[in-house]
C-alpha cells in the first residue's frame, strides 16, 4: 500500500521530489485540481470542454436575450459577448467552489439590492445548464449529481494533502467522503492569517506553528508528529528599499544581484518574486545577458501572430458590422506563405472557411526556436479544437476562429532559454521556499492583488452565505507573503514611492515586517545601466589550429554540432561532470557482447537466459528496476534474432576495433557487430533509445557519420577477418522496438562524409571554434555555462 500526497500546483510536487526523493523512487503525486478530475466522474456525461463554455453561455444569453439587454449590450453578437464573459464564469465558478446556489442569496434580507442582476443571472445559468445537459456535458461537480470512483483509490492507504491557502467548501466536501473510506491527512502551517480559518474549519483549538490534522471516518484529530513552533524560528533578514521609478527599482534588482553572487551565494538560491507578473517584462529588457530564467513563461496571446489575428479578425467583424467594403484579399491555401519571423508586420489574409484558417497555420515558415514554438502550440490548439466545430455549426468562420483564439490564449510557451535564477510569481511559490529572495513592485495596486470586480456581492451577503470576502483574501495573500519571507535568509522588499503610486499597506503588517524601517533607495540605482555596470556577455572568438589528427564517430559529430564544444573537449581536453546516472545502454552492450563470445552455439533461448542471469547483476534497486524492463524488450530481440538465423545472417564480428586514414586524418572507432550472409554483410550498432531516427534526407545537413564511418572502415579494409564480399548493408539494431533501421542511400551519405573531411583537413590551419547556432545542443551541454548558453 502507498501514499497518495496532493499538492497546490505543479511546481510544488517538483520541489518536494527535489528535496525528499533525490535518489530514490518518486511517490504518487498529484495536483489538487487534477486529483479531483481524477476521481470524480458524472455518469454518462462529459466535462465541457473550456471553448464551449463560452459559447453556451452566449446561447442561454440569446435565449434571454429580452430580459439580459437590461444589462446592456454585452451581447450584441458573439464577439462582444468573448469580451465580457468572464465575469459571468467568475461569479459562476466561485458559487460552485464553495457551494452556494443563486437560490440561498434570495432568502437573504439584504437581497433586493442586487434583485434585477441575480435574477437575470438565475436565468442565465438554468438555460446554460439546460443545453449542457441536452448536449450531455456538464460544467460544475457541485451542480451535478457527481460520484467518487473509490476503486481509483483502492492502491493506496493515505492521502497527504499539503495545504498552502484555503480549501473550497467543495473540496473540503470530497475529502470528508474519502475519508470514509481511508485517512486523510492534511499538513499545514498555521500562522496568524489562517488560524482562525482552520480552527473553524477542523473544529480544533491550534495555536502558530506546524501541523498535521487527520480526518478519518468523519471525526478530525491532531496528530503531533513533527509539531513544531515556528513563531520564534523566523531568521530573515528583510529590507525595505523605496524608489522613485520602475528603472531605478530594476537597477535596484540588478545591485543586489551583483552582491549577492560577490558573496558566492549560487544563483539558483536567488528568486525575484512578482506580485504583478507584468512587471516581467522591464526585467527582460534589461536582461540583455539572459540570466534570469521567467517561470511563469509567455502566454500566447503575447505572441505577435496572436496579437494581430485576433485584430484583424475584429477588424474585420466591424467592417461587415458597418457594411463596409470588404478590401481584403481572399487567402487561397498554399498560395504564398507568410512567415513568423516578421509576424509583427503579418498581412492577415482573409479566410473563407476554418480549413483554410488551419492551411494557413500550417504554411507558416519559422526561422527561430521561439517562432517554431509558437506555431507547434497553434497546430497543438488546432487538434483539440477540431472536437468543438461540430458544435459550433451556428457561428461563422471569423467567430470560430476568435473562440480558438480564446481557447489557447493562456497557454503557456516555457522560458527554456533562461539562465539559472528564477523569477514567478506569488502564487508559483506556494509550497517551495528559497534562501534569497527579491520582492520588487510591493505598492498598493498590487499587494494585495484582485480585481473589484470578483467581488459582485457586498460583504455582508458573503459572510452570510460563506463565499470569501475582501479580508479573507487579503489573509489568503498576507499567509503566502509570510510564508515566504519566514523560509528565506534574507529578502529585499522593493517599493515605488511617487505620485503615481504608493507603498502596499501590508507592509504595516507587524506580524510580517515587525518595525522594519523603510530606506530611501540611493540615486546610484537609477545609474545602474548608464554607467554600464550590468554584465553584458562578450561573445570571444577562438581561432587556432586542428592539433587533433584523428576522429571517431563521437569526436566528428561533436566538431559537426559544435565546434567550441570540440574545443573545449578534444583540443583542450576539459572533462564534464561524471554523474552517477546507470548507463543501461552499455551494461547492455557489454552483456551482449559476452553471451555471443561465448555462447554463440547455445539455443537462443538458452543465451537469452544468460543475458537475464547477467542483467540481474546490479548495485543499485533502481538499476534492478531498469534492467528488469530490458529483460521483457530484449525477449523479443531474441525471437527476432531467430528470424535472422533462419534468413541466412551470421553474427561474424562482434566489438571489432579499427584505424584507417583518409585525408590524413585517422577515423577509428569501434563496431559492436557484424553479419555475413554469403557474400553480403550487414554493419550494426546497437541502441538501446527510445524514438530512434535514422536522417533519410539532407545528408550536407546531416551530423552522425557512425554508420558511413563503420561502412567505410569496411571498404578501406580495416577489418580483416570478414572474408570476401560485395555488399554492405549498416543499420541501427533498435532494442526497443526490435528492429534494424538501416541507412538508407549508403554511398551517398559515405560520399558527403569524405566531402566534409577534405573540408575540414582544408581549413585545418586555422580554424574558427564558433558556438553552434542550434541552442537545443545546449541544454544538457558539460560547457554550457562556459559558452553562457545557460
Amino acid at each position: 500500500m502507498e501514499t497518495l500526497h496532493l499538492f497546490s500546483n505543479s511546481r510544488a510536487i517538483k520541489h518536494f521530489f527535489a528535496h525528499n526523493y533525490a535518489e530514490n523512487f518518486l511517490p504518487n503525486t498529484k495536483s489538487i485540481a487534477e486529483f479531483l478530475d481524477f476521481i470524480l466522474r458524472v455518469d454518462k456525461k462529459r466535462k465541457v470542454p473550456s471553448f464551449l463554455r463560452n459559447f453556451y453561455l452566449y446561447q442561454a444569453v440569446q435565449i434571454n436575450y429580452q430580459h439580459t439587454q437590461k444589462l446592456g449590450d454585452f451581447a450584441k453578437n458573439f464577439t462582444q459577448f468573448l469580451l465580457n464573459s468572464t465575469f459571468f464564469f467568475k461569479f459562476y465558478d466561485e458559487l460552485s467552489a464553495e457551494c452556494v446556489s443563486i437560490d440561498s442569496l434570495e432568502k437573504l434580507d439584504i437581497y433586493a439590492f442586487y434583485d434585477d442582476h441575480l435574477k437575470l443571472l438565475k436565468i442565465i445559468f438554468k438555460s446554460y445548464q439546460e443545453i449542457l445537459n441536452k448536449n450531455k456535458f456538464f460544467d460544475k461537480y457541485f451542480l451535478e449529481d457527481y460520484k467518487i470512483t473509490f476503486e481509483l483509490l483502492n492502491g493506496f492507504n493515505e492521502i497527504i494533502v499539503y495545504l498552502e491557502g484555503f480549501l473550497s467548501q467543495f473540496e473540503m466536501r470530497v475529502f470528508r467522503k474519502i475519508a470514509k473510506h481511508l485517512p486523510v491527512i492534511f499538513r499545514l502551517s498555521l500562522d496568524s492569517f489562517n488560524q482562525d480559518y482552520y480552527q473553524r474549519l477542523f473544529g480544533l483549538s491550534l495555536g502558530l506553528g506546524f501541523y498535521q490534522i487527520v480526518l478519518f471516518c468523519d471525526k478530525f484529530s491532531l496528530n503531533d508528529r513533527g509539531l513544531q513552533n515556528i513563531s520564534e524560528n523566523r531568521q530573515s533578514l528583510i529590507q525595505v528599499l523605496e524608489f522613485k521609478d520602475k528603472v531605478a527599482e530594476v537597477g535596484g534588482i540588478f545591485a543586489q544581484i551583483d552582491s549577492w553572487l560577490k558573496q558566492g551565494i549560487m544563483p539558483e538560491q536567488i528568486c525575484i518574486i512578482l506580485p504583478n507578473e507584468e512587471f516581467a517584462k522591464y526585467l527582460k529588457l534589461f536582461d540583455k545577458a539572459r540570466n534570469f530564467n521567467y517561470a511563469m513563461g509567455n502566454t500566447l496571446k503575447e505572441s505577435a501572430l496572436f496579437r494581430n489575428l485576433n485584430n484583424s479578425l475584429k477588424e474585420k467583424i466591424k467592417y461587415n458590422a458597418k457594411g463596409s467594403l470588404n478590401l481584403k484579399q481572399e487567402y487561397i491555401p498554399n498560395v504564398g506563405k507568410g512567415s513568423l519571423q516578421d509576424s509583427t508586420l503579418m498581412c492577415i489574409p482573409e479566410f473563407k472557411n476554418f480549413d483554410a484558417f488551419k492551411d494557413f497555420l500550417e504554411n507558416l515558415e519559422t526561422n527561430s526556436k521561439e517562432s517554431q514554438d509558437i506555431k507547434e502550440k497553434f497546430l497543438e490548439g488546432l487538434e483539440h479544437f477540431s472536437f468543438a466545430l461540430n458544435h459550433l455549426c451556428s457561428l461563422n468562420v471569423q467567430e470560430k476562429i476568435l473562440t480558438f483564439l480564446k481557447m489557447i490564449e493562456e497557454v503557456k510557451i516555457d522560458d527554456i532559454g533562461g539562465g539559472r535564477i528564477n523569477v514567478m510569481g506569488i502564487l508559483e511559490t506556494r509550497g517551495i521556499c528559497f534562501d534569497y529572495i527579491i520582492i520588487p513592485e510591493f505598492n498598493v495596486e498590487n499587494v494585495p492583488s484582485f480585481n473589484e470586480k470578483d467581488f459582485f456581492l457586498n460583504t455582508a451577503i458573503r459572510e452570510k452565505v460563506g463565499l470569501p470576502t475582501q479580508k479573507s483574501r487579503e489573509n489568503l495573500q498576507k499567509h503566502y507573503y509570510a510564508q515566504i519571507l519566514q523560509k528565506s535568509r534574507e529578502a529585499w522588499i522593493m517599493c515605488l514611492n511617487n505620485e503615481e503610486t504608493k507603498p502596499s499597506h501590508f507592509l504595516l503588517e507587524d506580524s510580517i515586517f515587525g518595525n522594519i524601517p523603510i530606506f530611501k533607495a540611493s540615486l546610484q540605482y537609477s545609474e545602474y545601466f548608464l554607467n554600464g555596470k550590468a554584465l553584458n556577455y562578450k561573445e570571444r572568438e577562438i581561432i587556432a589550429p586542428l592539433r587533433v589528427k584523428f576522429f571517431s564517430a563521437t569526436s566528428l559529430q561533436c566538431f559537426l554540432n559544435c565546434k567550441r564544444k570540440y574545443y573545449y573537449r578534444y583540443i583542450l581536453g576539459f572533462q564534464g561532470i561524471e554523474t552517477k546516472t546507470i548507463n543501461l545502454g552499455n551494461k547492455i552492450h557489454q552483456i551482449l557482447n559476452e553471451v555471443y563470445k561465448n555462447t554463440q552455439d547455445y539455443p537462443m533461448d538458452l543465451m537469452y537466459q544468460e543475458v537475464c542471469t547477467k542483467l540481474s547483476k546490479s548495485s543499485t534497486t533502481q538499476e534492478f528496476f531498469e534492467s528488469a524492463l530490458a529483460k521483457k524488450y530484449l525477449k523479443n530481440f531474441f525471437e527476432f534474432e531467430k528470424k535472422r538465423l533462419k534468413e541466412g545472417w551470421i553474427p561474424l564480428v562482434l566489438e571489432q576495433e579499427f584505424s584507417f586514414k583518409l585525408f590524413s586524418f585517422e577515423l577509428k572507432g569501434r563496431i559492436d557487430r557484424i553479419d555475413k550472409k554469403q557474400d553480403e554483410v550487414y554493419v550494426l550498432d546497437y541502441k538501446y533509445k527510445r524514438n530512434l531516427k535514422v536522417e533519410s534526407k539532407n545528408y550536407e545537413k546531416a551530423t552522425d557519420f557512425q554508420l558511413p564511418l563503420y561502412a567505410l572502415a569496411l571498404q578501406e579494409g580495416a577489418i580483416e577477418s570478414l572474408g570476401e564480399f560485395s555488399r554492405i548493408f549498416a543499420g541501427f539494431y533498435d532494442l526497443y522496438n526490435t528492429k534494424i533501421l538501416y541507412e538508407h542511400d549508403l554511398n551517398a551519405k559515405i560520399e558527403v562524409l569524405k566531402e566534409k573531411l577534405e573540408i575540414i583537413k582544408r581549413d585545418s590551419k586555422a580554424i574558427n571554434f564558433t558556438l553552434t547556432p542550434r541552442r537545443d545542443i545546449c541544454r544538457y551541454c558539460d560547457f554550457i555555462y562556459l559558452c553562457n548558453r545557460y
